[in-house]
């Protein structure tokens, strides 16, 4: 729950819009499965849009999230240090970082000739006050003034160790050939010289960055040389999902093929046009993604970081009611993926179809719908939009190593593929 304190400093400084306090007081409940719904557009960065936050170590990289407060207040950040499954490690914070914690983030800009008032904050890491020392995973947490923690990011660091080469085929299995992807991968450990690798070397792999459909627990199936070879008919595959759906609000007076209306109250709503499940149509159509992503931006303006604005985009799903025990949310970059009421669709009766409204920055964003069951899992076999194996999705693999005498796990090397060169 929200400490009291949190809650005065809401009411004390909000000064417009009145839906958002409304709201704010419905979603009380559902803070501690995500963010606080002031809290948006968090994202990791190099240049002006989202990425996976996979970086090599003491890589630039930039973190920043908006706060629709509108006021600026004082927030903080901590960095831990995760085992390979996400558990905090034994580590103490001078063996994996070299400066201290709990600083304050000093760069941030309030927003301007937006309707939608908030303060854009940003961090470069690594820094002068904080440089990692170690590769692994890493969470960042951030705290506002009166120590509450109010927003947490995975990312990962690694290191040119060994060579990592991926390639993404056709399944094998035929009952699924048409419906999954499969990930063959070597590691080359050149002239690294490992303990007991076969029983300190794990692998984990990634589709596009999620980490709810990781695969981990793979063991070489080939040992030649100095190579580990996964070559697997079934352990390795992954359901190839279809490309994101997207919207482009850049210009957010401007009614596109995916926005059906636009009206202004206190902010501008949007209403994108009717989707119906893909897979209905039964076949696979190309067309561009970036993989979840979204990128903030104005097209009538310099600054997208703070000249963008805030608008409620409205959410319409053709789809059967699923049962009691299956819920449908909408998941991107943009949200983290995250599985909470916020970004929950309710089937309305009258129409027949799911609904919600969002409130997120203006740009080209990308989103999908998934099926979960209630408790969290994602049943990506039941994807309403279908599985294709033609989808282009991004592949990664992470080396971790650890010897019998470390205390943690580093990652020495990092694979990466793309699913559009799948081959036979």
């Amino acid at each position: 729950m929200i400490s009291i304190f949190t809650i005065i400093r809401i009411l004390s400084t909000m000064k417009k819009n009145l839906l958002l306090i409304l709201l704010f007081l419905s979603l009380i409940p559902a803070f501690s499965a995500g963010d606080p719904y002031y809290i948006k557009s968090v994202s990791f960065n190099q240049g002006n849009e989202s990425l996976i936050p996979i970086f090599r170590l003491n890589e630039n990289f930039r973190f920043s999230f908006d706060d629709l407060m509108g006021s600026e207040t004082d927030y903080y950040y901590k960095i831990v240090h995760c085992t390979r499954d996400w558990k905090q490690s034994d580590l103490k914070v001078t063996e994996y970082l070299s400066g201290m914690q709990n600083l304050r983030i000093t760069t941030f800009e309030t927003s301007f000739n937006t309707l939608q008032a908030f303060v854009h904050y940003k961090l470069s890491l690594p820094n002068r006050d904080t440089r990692f020392l170690i590769s692994g995973n890493y969470k960042i947490e951030i705290y506002n003034n009166v120590n509450e923690k109010v927003i947490e990011r995975r990312f990962v660091l690694y290191e040119d160790l060994v060579t990592v080469s991926m390639e993404i085929k056709k399944t094998r299995d035929l009952k699924v050939a048409a419906t999954k992807q499969n990930v063959y991968m070597t590691i080359d450990f050149g002239t690294a010289v490992l303990q007991n690798p076969k029983r300190n070397v794990n692998v984990v792999l990634l589709q596009n960055g999620q980490w709810y459909n990781a695969l981990t627990g793979l063991s070489p199936q080939y040992v030649i040389g100095n190579q580990f070879q996964y070559q697997y008919d079934q352990e390795t595959n992954f359901w190839a999902g279809n490309e994101y759906l997207f919207f482009d609000n850049s210009d957010i007076k401007m009614v596109t093929n995916t926005v059906e209306k636009i009206t202004r109250q206190d902010l501008f709503e949007i209403t994108l046009r009717a989707r119906y499940p893909l897979k209905e149509s039964n076949f696979y159509t190309f067309y561009q993604d970036i993989n979840g992503g979204f990128k903030p931006r104005n097209a009538l303006r310099e600054n997208h970081n703070t000249e963008a604005d805030y608008a409620w985009v409205y959410f319409n799903y053709h789809l059967d009611k699923l049962p009691s025990s299956q819920k449908l949310y909408i998941v991107g970059m943009f949200n983290n993926y995250q599985l909470n009421s916020d970004y929950e669709l309710k089937f309305n009766e009258a129409t027949q179809t799911y609904t919600t409204a969002l409130l997120l920055k203006q740009g080209f964003t990308n989103y999908k719908y998934i099926i979960a069951n209630t408790n969290g899992k994602v049943l990506e076999e039941l994807n309403p939009d279908g599985n294709y194996f033609e989808t282009e999705n991004q592949y990664n693999a992470l080396v971790y190593y650890k010897n019998d005498s470390d205390r943690y796990e580093r990652i020495i090397g990092l694979g990466k593929a793309d699913s559009k060169l799948i081959t036979n």
